[in-house]
């Protein structure tokens, strides 16, 4: 099967980099949004509606074997938008919609702005709110610079996106977040059940809101059970 992988605010694809390693069964496709990593010198989308529609001819012809979606943060709206603008078209539909660490999107948005902030104001803020930039690049001033007006364009992109009122998807959504996150507790994720005709399926793990790093195998292993793969270190022993 396939997994499409939606990354947060101000990331990119690389989010994802260790999951093709650790889910040899499954065709891990992570998602490089524009405006980052490689896709740099495109300009970033400010409509979270018409990225997808952008994405949607890249995604189609990847839809002849069984797919999920993976959206973290950010990446739960793209996601969610992506399952609903499919079933539009009359596709396939996905075997699970993961979202991680973000409630749905019509909920008013939580989350504080970096609208008028400085650049200073905004790094403290997204270390209050978020755990921080990684201190490998906070090390390098050049690269905050670089990073500082992606989160700029990816939070506004968040602010002004209200979906269109829509049916329950037919697919099981499986909320996922950090134990320690307050961006993912219980009363965030739960909302989540009126986008499925299923009930909700809600975990949490270690950590705060970026708990993927710290807990990935815990991660992968409630990916693998719900996608109906076996554990490639089970098969191995013999164990199914």
């Amino acid at each position: 099967m396939r997994l499409f992988c939606f990354h947060h605010a101000g990331g990119n694809a690389a989010a994802f980099r260790q999951w093709p390693q650790k889910l040899p069964q499954i065709d891990v496709c992570a998602v490089q949004l524009p405006g980052r990593a490689n896709r740099l010198a495109e300009p970033a989308m400010n409509s979270i509606p018409d990225l997808v529609e952008a994405l949607l001819p890249h995604m189609l012809p990847l839809l002849d074997r069984p797919y999920a979606l993976f959206g973290h943060s950010m990446g739960t709206a793209v996601a969610n938008e992506v399952a609903q603008r499919l079933r539009a078209r009359g596709a396939a539909s996905p075997v699970r919609l993961f979202v991680s660490g973000r409630q749905p999107p019509h909920k008013p948005y939580p989350e504080f702005t970096l609208d008028g902030l400085s650049d200073a104001a905004a790094i403290e803020g997204i270390a209050r709110n978020f755990g921080g930039l990684p201190a490998e690049v906070l090390a390098y001033p050049e690269l905050v610079e670089m990073i500082l007006p992606i989160l700029r364009a990816d939070f506004a992109l968040l602010e002004r996106y209200l979906p269109a009122p829509q049916a329950p998807l037919p697919v099981p959504i499986v909320a996922l977040g950090g134990s320690d996150d307050s961006c993912a507790a219980p009363d965030r994720l739960q909302p989540w059940q009126d986008y499925t005709t299923h009930p909700l399926r809600m975990r949490h793990l270690p950590g705060d809101h970026f708990y993927l790093d710290a807990c990935l195998d815990d991660v992968l292993a409630v990916l693998r059970a719900e996608c109906g793969v076996a554990d490639a270190a089970g098969l191995a022993r013999g164990v199914a």
